[in-house]
């Protein structure tokens, strides 16, 4: 082969590959107006118009209002594009960390369990996390705790003081006891620590919360699977590739615009085939694993993270990511966010993922008598003698979690 011919090929090769990755990185809705936009400008291009629901003004635009709107997750991944792009280990760990990642912005696993996931070290992990923590805007994104998302903040506000220091070790005691008991662990004035607290209240603890992340109630979602004799049926309603038509042009008489426009439109019908293609089996193998969720909800869902089904798919993990790009997936419990399904495990030696046991809290805290209510520290005993292997700060964080109030409020409403 011509070494001008081997050129031209390579060429396209990379063109259609770099189309690929450019449509994996969409929503559907950005790929809606990508298609739309390729259709006017391309002569040999045809959109086949959709027949669309029927929608009022407010619908329209409260759909363009969300869809504009960045998600918690494009968000990071944005600020994070130039650490990701610098690919081997870094991207693997940063990817992982973002899939950690609970709409409070906080990390939803241990970084000893996240490690463990990934088969390397905790040195590594805590090191990137670092990175990430120091990049990433707005400050107090993924922390591990209250006490880590707070001392961000300051750092980059650069109000963090040795005073402050010893509150945000002490914080547990302000829910506890308010802020005499906190003046007592602390050992610091009380004039001290209010001037701390005022500081404190100025602060974010949700920071992830400012970003919209559930648009399920203003579009359709991409998937639907339902339940048929037992088995799960999965439908996919945003397969666009079967919606571009090309107009074959004969051979004879062909100009080269035209010839390099029905190149490019061949491409881009590559592309979405792809695209359709990695959504099946990455879809395909969400279900699969979260069979149990799908048929009995939130209770039964079980841990799984990015990795593994990259593993299962034979994808990087970078696609798969990708794939998960805005993707709502319609079950008989509702619409949800394809990457809500991904959840770790509550612990390290754990198996039970973390709505699981936040599941299991709540139906404990159903039963308890309300004139002696259930502390953490028993329903830690509880949750250990069933064999699921948790903390008690942990149990703390999931009860704040599911909007349930410590022991000694809840024996005051009683």
């Amino acid at each position: 082969m011509p070494l001008k011919t081997q050129l031209r090929a390579k060429h396209g090769q990379v063109f259609r590959l770099g189309q690929v990755v450019n449509l994996l990185q969409m929503s559907s809705a950005e790929l809606t107006e990508h298609l739309a936009a390729q259709a006017q400008e391309n002569p040999v291009l045809v959109l086949r118009q959709r027949r669309a629901a029927s929608m009022s003004a407010t619908d329209v635009l409260e759909m363009t209002a969300v869809e504009q709107a960045n998600s918690l997750y494009d968000h990071v991944f944005q600020e994070l594009a130039g650490l990701i792009g610098q690919g081997g280990l870094m991207e693997k760990v940063i990817t992982a960390l973002v899939a950690e990642l609970e709409p409070s912005g906080w990390l939803g696993r241990p970084v000893d369990a996240i490690a463990e996931s990934l088969d390397l070290s905790v040195m590594l992990v805590e090191t990137a996390l670092q990175v990430v923590q120091k990049r990433i805007d707005p400050p107090g994104l993924f922390a591990r705790n209250l006490q880590e998302c707070l001392r961000l903040q300051l750092e980059e506000r650069e109000t963090m003081t040795a005073d402050m220091d010893v509150v945000l070790a002490h914080l547990s005691e302000l829910e506890s006891g308010g802020t005499a008991a906190l003046v007592r662990a602390t050992g610091l004035s009380g004039d001290a620590v209010q001037d701390c607290l005022v500081l404190l209240r100025q602060l974010d603890p949700k920071p992830g919360t400012a970003f919209v992340s559930d648009p399920t109630l203003t579009r359709e979602p991409d998937v639907r699977v339902s339940l048929s004799d037992d088995r799960l049926e999965i439908e996919y309603l945003a397969a666009w590739q079967g919606d571009v038509e090309i107009i074959d042009l004969p051979r004879s008489g062909r100009a080269s615009e035209a010839t390099e426009a029905l190149a490019q439109a061949r491409s881009l019908q590559h592309a979405l085939k792809a695209r359709a293609s990695a959504q099946k089996q990455v879809v395909g193998q969400i279900v699969e694993r979260q069979g149990a969720y799908f048929r009995f909800g939130d209770q039964a869902l079980v841990p799984m993270t990015l990795s593994e089904i990259a593993q299962e798919t034979g994808f990087h993990l970078s696609t798969v990511s990708r794939v998960l790009n805005g993707l709502l997936i319609e079950g008989p419990n509702g619409i949800v966010l394809a990457r809500t399904l991904f959840s770790g495990t509550a612990s390290v030696r754990g198996t039970q993922s973390k709505p699981q046991v936040q599941a299991r809290i709540r139906a404990l805290l159903a039963e308890e008598d309300s004139k002696k209510p259930l502390s953490d520290r028993r329903l830690t005993a509880i949750l250990q003698s069933e064999g699921i292997a948790i903390s008690r700060r942990v149990v703390s964080n999931y009860r704040q979690d599911i909007g349930i109030h410590p022991a000694a409020k809840r024996r005051q409403r009683a």
